[in-house]
């Protein structure tokens, strides 16, 4: 970066396509104000802030980093930077003990992110597509889980239930997320068949209902899946099966 001193303001430039930020107190400042500067830089390529001090003759005289950290200029961390412009050049070496805020994952600007997010949000809601779930049985030793990945595209509270074979529920869960995981453990539930359903409160008839059997053998447990299809539902892969 090429800084160019012209009276005593000082032109930013910024290296690469909003990759580096910086900012100065060098701007409408003399030598007879402060006998020096200071400098805030943020990197998005390095994912820090530096802090750099510079005396009166461009001379770099302290630095300090913050890794992973944003500093906003607010009125309250200009005033510290002052004071610690002031100390730094009087060799009192110390940070400045600005507030800092977590870096961005990226440089975009929020609003920008945040009008995206809802125009999705809204999209999705908007769309035609019905709930999805996907159910997946995992065994351990004499262990048993039930894992129910639930897509909700218009976010409608939905009601999770798992039945014995004699239609007692022995599981259920509430959820009006729009994507969803739930690992149902059945590991004190005896053989037999089970069903997984799914229910919207505007419905009587589950939207999603799943049958699988569970059969033990010593120190083995086993899944089996029915081939009785979901109603009303597809069983596309929504979600990784990993936990």
């Amino acid at each position: 970066m090429k800084t160019i001193l012209s009276s005593s303001l000082l032109c930013l430039l910024s290296v690469g396509t909003l990759l580096a930020q910086t900012k100065s107190s060098a701007d409408a400042v003399t030598p007879i104000d402060r006998p020096g500067y200071w400098e805030v830089s943020t990197d998005y390529r390095t994912n820090g802030t530096a802090i750099r001090y510079f005396n009166a003759d461009q001379q770099l005289i302290h630095q300090e980093v913050h890794s992973n950290k944003l500093v906003k200029l607010t009125k309250n961390n200009v005033r510290r930077l002052n004071a610690t412009m002031t100390k730094v050049t009087r060799n009192q070496l110390q940070p400045a003990n600005v507030k800092t805020v977590n870096l961005p994952i990226s440089n975009e600007d929020p609003r920008i992110v945040h009008d995206r997010n809802r125009l999705m949000n809204a999209e999705r809601r908007a769309s035609t597509a019905d709930i999805m779930a996907r159910v997946v049985p995992a065994a351990d030793g004499y262990e048993a889980f039930l894992k129910v990945f639930i897509y909700n595209p218009h976010e409608e509270r939905l009601r999770i239930e798992i039945l014995n074979s004699k239609g007692y529920s022995v599981c259920q869960e509430f959820s009006n997320s729009y994507q969803r995981y739930y690992r149902f453990n059945l590991s004190s539930m005896p053989a037999g068949d089970y069903r997984v359903q799914i229910y919207k409160t505007s419905g009587k008839k589950p939207a999603f209902d799943n049958l699988v059997s569970l059969s033990r053998k010593p120190a083995q447990t086993l899944w089996s899946m029915k081939s009785e299809m979901p109603l009303g539902a597809r069983t596309d892969s929504l979600i990784s099966e990993k936990d």
